[in-house]
């Protein structure tokens, strides 16, 4: 019994030290670079579907009548939106290696006892820059700054009371 009993504290012992193969998947920026990898590669195949379009409207259009004009244009933004958004997705997947190599080195410095991992500091100021690059400012003269709804966000409750609904009292 005593040997049972010591083989499975000595078991618990050395399976704590197991190694994570895969450190990245329980980080959170990685997760985020994930994210906006599948955003950009959802708007990049959305886009060159409309660009399809486009020039299949442009196959359509009559001669001479000042359309053609109109569609090049079309076809002149569609191909530069589509540019952006392969630059974009290409930006994000190498953001997501260099996530990759950074998080595992981290994990293994963590291990053998040195860097904290993950780093609360360096998450914090991550959150606090995304926030800010997500945040949609614009500047009205009369009521100040006004935030827009961010990317991949819903609005708002509205039952926050606002000027036009606020009683007048007379």
């Amino acid at each position: 019994m005593k040997y049972l009993f010591f083989v499975l504290i000595l078991s618990f012992f050395t399976s704590c030290d197991k190694k994570d193969p895969n450190p990245e998947l329980s980080d959170e920026v990685y997760k985020d670079y994930i994210q906006e990898l599948d955003i950009s590669t959802k708007a990049l195949d959305a886009e060159e579907k409309g660009f399809e379009k486009i020039l299949d409207e442009k196959k359509k259009v009559v001669p001479q009548t000042g359309q053609i004009k109109y569609v090049q244009k079309k076809v002149f933004d569609s191909e530069r939106r589509i540019d952006a958004l392969r630059q974009q997705k290409q930006f994000f997947a190498i953001k997501l290696e260099l996530r990759k190599a950074q998080v595992q080195q981290r994990y293994l410095e963590n291990l053998q006892g040195g860097r904290k991992w993950p780093d609360e500091e360096e998450l914090k100021t991550y959150r606090s820059t995304i926030k800010f690059q997500r945040d949609k400012l614009t500047w009205d003269k009369n009521k100040g700054i006004k935030k827009s709804v961010p990317r991949g966000t819903v609005k708002p409750n509205e039952s926050e009371p606002t000027e036009a609904s606020e009683p007048t009292s007379r």
